[in-house]
């Protein structure tokens, strides 16, 4: 019997960010579980999660503690990607040996994330025996910090001022070249700029073990949302992309470029939005996106004719259940 359902590799759930609790945690997944196997709306059948290392517990013992939570709660399949903020290859040793990754953030400086581009290759060249896949969040850290200065933050709209398409371009080319010196497998995650797609497929020529992912945000709106009411309630980082680069996406993701859709879901209360939305320095970023991954891209991109039914599935449940297990994407 043929499959039907799909993952969702890149899910924010169950952990602080920015300081705040998330709207939701892995037993608010279940219901999205218990869908019934219908091809316009199917059930979620796993996703990838984050850990990140805080400062009052050890890696490994938050890993833990998330891993019974997912299991009790959730019950599905989980891809567990690690954050190190002073962990070392030997710590996590262990845990990578049982099948989980990595995340590094090339930005996220003050919130402590950040890692430098020689950190990530020596990341790279200490795991060289087990070629664990790091997935890297990619823009530069210094190009938003030198456009964060010249563009205030009053207003939603300026998010996308203060972290250009640049910046990711920047970034990406960094890491793909890290990526074939070393050999190493990385997923380059939320892709929102056509230049780096276009990055991404060339390295791949050098490199088989390159993967990347674009998000639905991405393909289906354009800044111009940021200028509309609550615009607040939808920042979110990489932020939404001029109307030329949102239809260059949709074209390269018709071309075959994306490995997967992810929907890198990260959700707040709306009234937590709200009480910062006159300091949007402040607010938390990040937008809901795992119920909607697969649907929106059906009732949008499917039904118009862009991409067909078994491209969705492929992006969707084939391409992201070999990634969860460790096997190369064709």
């Amino acid at each position: 019997m043929t499959e039907i359902g799909y993952y969702d590799f890149h899910v924010h759930i169950g952990e602080k960010t920015s300081g705040h609790d998330l709207a939701d945690d892995f037993g608010d997944l279940r219901r999205l579980t218990e869908r019934q196997p219908n091809p316009e709306n199917p059930p979620l059948l796993g996703i990838g999660a984050f850990v990140t290392e805080r400062p009052d517990e050890s890696l490994s013992d938050t890993y833990q503690r998330m891993n019974q939570k997912a299991a009790r709660d959730f019950g599905k399949a989980v891809q567990w990607h690690l954050t190190p903020i002073k962990a070392t290859v030997e710590e996590l040793y262990p845990l990578l040996e049982q099948g989980a990754d990595l995340k590094l953030y090339t930005t996220y400086r003050q919130a402590g994330l950040y890692s430098s581009y020689e950190k990530i290759g020596q990341w790279m060249s200490e795991l060289s025996d087990l070629k664990t896949r790091i997935l890297v969040h990619c823009e530069d850290d210094l190009i938003v910090e030198r456009s964060s200065e010249q563009f205030s933050f009053r207003q939603s709209f300026d998010h996308s001022l203060r972290r250009p398409e640049i910046a990711e371009d920047k970034a990406v080319g960094m890491v793909l070249n890290l990526a074939v010196k070393h050999q190493h497998p990385v997923h380059i995650v939320h892709v929102s700029s056509p230049v780096s797609a276009l990055l991404i497929k060339e390295a791949k020529r050098s490199f088989a073990g390159i993967t990347c992912e674009t998000a639905p945000q991405y393909l289906l709106f354009n800044e111009e949302r940021l200028r509309e009411k609550d615009a607040h309630r939808y920042l979110c980082t990489p932020p939404y992309r001029k109307e030329s680069s949102r239809g260059k996406l949709v074209e390269l993701l018709q071309d075959g470029i994306f490995d997967i859709l992810a929907s890198d879901h990260c959700s707040f209360p709306d009234e937590l939005k709200d009480s910062y939305k006159d300091d949007l320095p402040k607010l938390p970023q990040g937008i809901a996106g795992v119920v909607t991954l697969y649907t929106s891209i059906y009732e949008s991109l499917v039904k118009s004719g862009k991409i067909s039914l078994q491209q969705l599935v492929d992006l969707t449940l084939i391409n992201p259940k070999e990634l969860m297990q460790g096997m190369q994407i064709s």
